[in-house]
C-alpha cells in the first residue's frame, strides 16, 4: 500500500511522495510516516527532542542528486564565489592551476553521496546508490527489521539533522553563513554535523536508546581522518566517498572535519554535564571558529574572540597586483597547509593559532596568483614551537615579528615591505 502510495505522484527532479501526500487525509500522512516511524521514535530518545511534525522525505537517485547539486551550487556559488575560492586554494598550491570548482564539487558528491538534510525546504533525502532494491524498499523494510545498517545509519543521521531544524535556527545559520569565513563556516558546519554523527555512532553501537549517549565518548577525531582507506568503504554519510582517495588534501579535510572533529566536540560538550544541555546552547552560541571545534575548553572556559589582524590598510592594488579576496582560514586552514607541505606533526605545529587573515591577488600582467597572510600566535614561546616546526618544508617567504607570522608568495621585497607596513600600522 505503501509502495502504491509512493508511485502514484511523480515530481520532476525528485520522489516526493510524503510531501505530496501532505495535503491528503489521516491514512496519506500515516503511510508516509511508517517507515520512519521507528527509527524517529529512536532519535527522539538518544538526542532528547521530540520531534514537533513529519519532516518530508524523499529519494534521489544519482541523475536526480546531480541535477539538485547543480541547482545548490547555483545558489551557493556566483561567478564571484567560484573566483575567489578557486584563487585562494590555487595560490596556496592546494589545489592545480587548471583546477575548476563547479565540475569538481558535482562529481565529488554526485559520486557517493549518501542522504543531505535541506534547511531552506525543511526536508531530508537519502540517496539510492545501489541496484536492486531501492532505497524506499529498504525503509520499508526497515518497519519489519529486515533493513541493512547502513541504511538506518544515513537515516538517523539525516533526521537528526530535520529534528535539529524544528527546534535550533538552522535555516538562518545556513543563510547567514553564506558571508562568514572559511574558518566560522567550518567551525559551525562541525557543530551541526557532529551533532548528527554523535547520534549516528550511538546508534551503531546499540546503546540503549534511554541512556541518551551516556556511554559514547569520541576522542581522537584527528587519527581517524588519517583512516582514508577504512572511511571509503565504511556505510557513513560522507559525500563523495566515492572519490575521496583521489581528491586534493583540502577536500579531503574539509569532507571529514565537520562529521569527527564535529562528534568529538559535541562529545566533549556532553561529557561535562552528560545530557545534550551545552550542546543546545550552542546552536544559540555558535562557534567562533575551528580552533574552538579542535580545542573545545577554548570554547567551554575561555570565552574571547580571534584575534583577527587587521587588513583594512592594505592596498587592494599593489603595483602589478590586484586585490582578489580576503578570508580566514583558521587552525583548520593551517593544518591543511602544513599538512600538504610535508610539517612533521601539523596539529602540534598549528594549536598556539589565535587568528589570521589572508589575502589573494591576482597579477594582471602575468594572470599569476601570491598571496600574503598574516599568522597571530598565543604567545611568543607557542609562535617559536611553529617556528621550529617549519624547517624547510614551506615553498613560501615565512617573516616573524613576536608572536605574528607573515606568509607570502610571488611579491618582490619592496612589495613585501609595503604590505607588512600596511599591517603593522592596523594591527
Amino acid at each position: 500500500m505503501v509502495a502504491a502510495a509512493e508511485e502514484s505522484v511523480q515530481v520532476p527532479g525528485s520522489e516526493l511522495f510524503p510531501e505530496a501526500l501532505a495535503e491528503l487525509a489521516e491514512l496519506g500522512s500515516a503511510l508516509a510516516k511508517a517507515p520512519l516511524a521507528e527509527t524517529m521514535n529512536e532519535l527522539e530518545e538518544r538526542r532528547g527532542l521530540k520531534f514537533l511534525y513529519f519532516t518530508p522525505w524523499h529519494v534521489k537517485n544519482k541523475d536526480e542528486l546531480r541535477a539538485f547539486l547543480k541547482v545548490q551550487m547555483a545558489k551557493d556559488y556566483g561567478a564571484q564565489k567560484v573566483t575567489e575560492t578557486e584563487a585562494l586554494l590555487k595560490s596556496l598550491g592546494l589545489a592545480p592551476l587548471e583546477f575548476q570548482l563547479i565540475p569538481f564539487l558535482e562529481d565529488l558528491y554526485t559520486s557517493q553521496i549518501a542522504g543531505a538534510y535541506d534547511p531552506e525546504s525543511d526536508q531530508f533525502f537519502l540517496v539510492d546508490n545501489q541496484g536492486g532494491q531501492s532505497m524506499r524498499s529498504k525503509l520499508v523494510a526497515k518497519a519489519t527489521n529486515m533493513v541493512v545498517d547502513s541504511v538506518s545509519t544515513v537515516t538517523i543521521h539525516e533526521l537528526d539533522h530535520a529534528l535539529g531544524g524544528q527546534h535550533f535556527p538552522l535555516k538562518k545559520i545556513f543563510q547567514s553563513s553564506k558571508d562568514w569565513s572559511t574558518d566560522r563556516q567550518m567551525g559551525v558546519l562541525a557543530l551541526i554535523e557532529g551533532d548528527a554523527t554523535f547520534v549516528m555512532i550511538d546508534h551503531q553501537k546499540k546503546t540503549p536508546p534511554e541512556l541518551m549517549g551516556a556511554t559514547t565518548a569520541i576522542v581522537n577525531a584527528d587519527l581517524l581522518t588519517e583512516m582514508v582507506g577504512a572511511l571509503a568503504d565504511f556505510p557513513i554519510p560522507l559525500p563523495g566517498m566515492g572519490a575521496f582517495k583521489e581528491a586534493p588534501l583540502y577536500f579531503q579535510k574539509s569532507l571529514i572535519f565537520p562529521y569527527y572533529s564535529g562528534a568529538e566536540f559535541v562529545s566533549a560538550l556532553r561529557a561535562g554535564r552528560d545530557d545534550w544541555s551545552d550542546v543546545n546552547a550552542a546552536y544559540d552560541d555558535l562557534p567562533k571558529g575551528t580552533e574552538q571545534i579542535y580545542h573545545p575548553d577554548e570554547y567551554q572556559y575561555l570565552v574571547r574572540e580571534p584575534d583577527i589582524p587587521n587588513f583594512k590598510g592594505l592596498p587592494r592594488t599593489l603595483g602589478p597586483w590586484d586585490f582578489v579576496v580576503d578570508d580566514t582560514g583558521g587552525e583548520f586552514l593551517l593544518r591543511i597547509v602544513l599538512e600538504q607541505y610535508g610539517v612533521e606533526d601539523p596539529a602540534t605545529s598549528a594549536s598556539g593559532w589565535r587568528g589570521d587573515r589572508i589575502r589573494v591577488y591576482k597579477n594582471r600582467k602575468t594572470g599569476g596568483l601570491g598571496f600574503y597572510w598574516a599568522l597571530r600566535w598565543e604567545n611568543e614561546r607557542e609562535a617559536k614551537m611553529f617556528y621550529d616546526s617549519l624547517g624547510w618544508s614551506l615553498p613560501f617567504v615565512v617573516e616573524r615579528d613576536g608572536r605574528d607570522f607573515y606568509l607570502s608568495l610571488a611579491f618582490s621585497p619592496t612589495e613585501l615591505k609595503q604590505l607588512r607596513t600596511a599591517v603593522g600600522k592596523n594591527s
